[in-house]
């Protein structure tokens, strides 16, 4: 049976887990030039004995159950489901976050991260902003950190137009290389449909084609093949792509 089903019998064989994930947030790192996470509150729901697991939104759908009061079908969550682990989960769980994690930064080192994570502070954005009494305890090199995470977050921002002008070339630059080749595959069917007009003339008629074209009769006697290409490429030159 899925976990996302209610189970007919309870729930007192399974562990559920709730925890924060960071999720990359694409928009807005888009917007800051820097990679951006969003904490979610997330439930690992674990079987005894059972190596597998996956993690579910919070608020996500668990099952459905008969309303006593409308008498009608409702959703419950799994928060809703395991509420007791989930109302503990909320009473010790830190703040929720969203920004740039230390473990992206290379001005911090780890000893330094781990300090800082110590004094809930998670994110580039949080250090950037930390300020008074909280600035103090981070004790010597504080002021420092704080000012590396301002011109981190500075530097991004400036380099925010040069990425989209980048994006913004890469998709021009795509395009052009899609007309081209629709012009070549163009040009292809092109010389073939000229070609095939020739399939059902006759040798002189293909010259009598080329004497009017080019104002010039082949000399001598060319192969066939070699007639075709003249006359072929003489209907190319024709053709308005060509001219580009």
């Amino acid at each position: 049976m899925a976990l996302n089903q209610r189970p007919t019998g309870t729930d007192d064989d399974l562990v559920p887990l709730f925890k924060h994930l960071a999720v990359p947030n694409e928009a807005k790192s888009r917007t800051a030039g820097r990679p951006i996470f969003d904490d979610i509150e997330v439930v690992e729901i674990r079987k005894p004995g059972a190596r597998d697991f996956q993690p579910y939104p919070a608020t996500a759908v668990s099952h459905w159950i008969n309303d006593p009061f409308t008498g009608g079908q409702r959703q419950v969550t799994y928060a809703e489901r395991f509420a007791r682990q989930y109302q503990q989960f909320k009473a010790l769980a830190a703040q929720t976050k969203s920004g740039t994690p230390l473990d992206l930064v290379k001005f911090l080192t780890e000893a330094r991260r781990a300090e800082l994570r110590a004094l809930n502070i998670y994110t580039v954005e949080a250090l950037a902003h930390i300020d008074g009494q909280e600035l103090k305890n981070l004790g010597p090199g504080g002021r420092e950190m704080k000012n590396q995470a301002i011109d981190y977050i500075n530097e991004s921002r400036a380099l925010v137009p040069n990425i989209e002008l980048k994006a913004e070339n890469e998709a021009l630059q795509a395009r052009l290389l899609a007309i081209e080749a629709d012009n070549e595959a163009l040009k292809a069917k092109r010389a073939d449909d000229e070609a095939s007009q020739f399939d059902e003339m006759t040798n002189t008629q293909i010259k009598d084609y080329i004497e009017r074209e080019s104002g010039s009769r082949p000399l001598g006697n060319p192969s066939r093949k070699t007639l075709v290409r003249s006359a072929g490429d003489l209907a190319n030159r024709r053709h308005p792509l060509d001219a580009a």
